[in-house]
């Protein structure tokens, strides 16, 4: 089984326009790092279109190429720092909730959200009570410290609906800000939300040692590895040797598979490839290195299955 633990749904009208005119350039500089010669406006004309899916149904389809059998779909809330777009927070969170209604056994919605958004407590409330949404993500990139306790009333209610929270964390495109988005500013929360479940995304890309370092000591914090398929497409082996390393240091059961889709429906390093990629790294790993296939298991199914799991709403 593979559960895909952090992926979007993006359409034109749910994000700001600064928001892709920065992911048109930024998708340029890497096509053209392999060989592929484009511009942000070939890139904005050809290849948006491919996250159009109104119904979830492409995504289930290409769930299907690659052998997931879960996504976990995060709602993606940027209006504060690039403009709103045209759609609204809310009618994003209820209609994400609704693509996944229609695929029950595929789909799982989390509430995404700013947290310095008026009503934004109330919000994640109606999404989960009403919508039936089973998680909170949130992008301190954004601007905002996660450890300011003006934001601690929306982990008490995650905390009470016994639901993860996921975080961004690690580098991330302009005009958000890294100094946000470091690992550290987590450690207050699991401290003071000790029964919430708590996940920092991307393993906090190059804070992935500081976020090792937290977690090791944690009995509440968690890490998906989303998002480092560009560093596996240019050196695979350099990033098994950084997971290796993480699995040493935090053990295989904090470890979570995730694709940060759709994103990556513009490179060469599909999600078919990048399953595969981790299926195989028992039977053929890079020289030197060494993963066993329960360690494999628990990152790929077993720990969203355990986490997800123990949050019926």
């Amino acid at each position: 089984m593979v559960i895909d633990f952090h992926a979007h749904h993006w359409t034109q009208d749910w994000l700001p326009k600064m928001f892709w005119d920065g992911l048109a350039k930024r998708v340029a500089t890497v096509l053209k790092r392999t060989g592929i010669e484009t511009t942000s406006e070939e890139v904005s004309k050809k290849f948006f279109q491919l996250f159009e899916d109104p119904t979830g149904d492409i995504l289930i389809k290409e769930m299907d190429e690659a052998g997931i059998d879960v996504t976990v779909l995060m709602g993606l809330d940027l209006g504060l720092d690039m403009g709103d777009p045209p759609v609204s927070i809310q009618e994003q969170n209820r209609e994400l909730a609704k693509i996944c209604r229609r695929h029950p056994k595929r789909l799982i919605p989390f509430v995404g959200i700013d947290p310095r958004r008026r009503g934004a407590l109330k919000l994640f409330e109606t999404a989960v009570k009403e919508w039936g949404m089973r998680g909170l993500k949130l992008d301190p990139a954004g601007g905002w410290y996660a450890n300011d306790r003006k934001y601690y009333p929306l982990y008490e209610k995650a905390q009470e609906f016994k639901i993860p929270v996921l975080f961004h964390t690690g580098a991330t495109l302009p005009p958000f800000r890294n100094i946000y988005a470091q690992p550290i500013y987590l450690d207050d929360i699991t401290i003071d939300f000790p029964d919430l479940t708590i996940i920092a995304a991307h393993m906090g890309f190059g804070w992935w040692r500081e976020l090792a370092s937290m977690i090791e000591k944690k009995t509440n914090l968690f890490t998906d590895f989303s998002g480092w398929q560009s560093h596996a497409m240019r050196n695979f082996p350099n990033f098994c040797r950084t997971l290796r390393e993480m699995l040493d240091l935090v053990g295989p059961g904090a470890l979570l598979f995730g694709t940060d889709g759709p994103v990556f429906r513009l490179y060469r390093y599909t999600n078919k490839v990048w399953v595969k990629a981790l299926q195989e790294l028992p039977k053929n790993p890079p020289p030197g290195i060494t993963f066993t296939q329960e360690e494999v298991d628990m990152m790929l199914a077993k720990n969203a299955q355990k986490i997800l799991g123990l949050y019926v709403l």
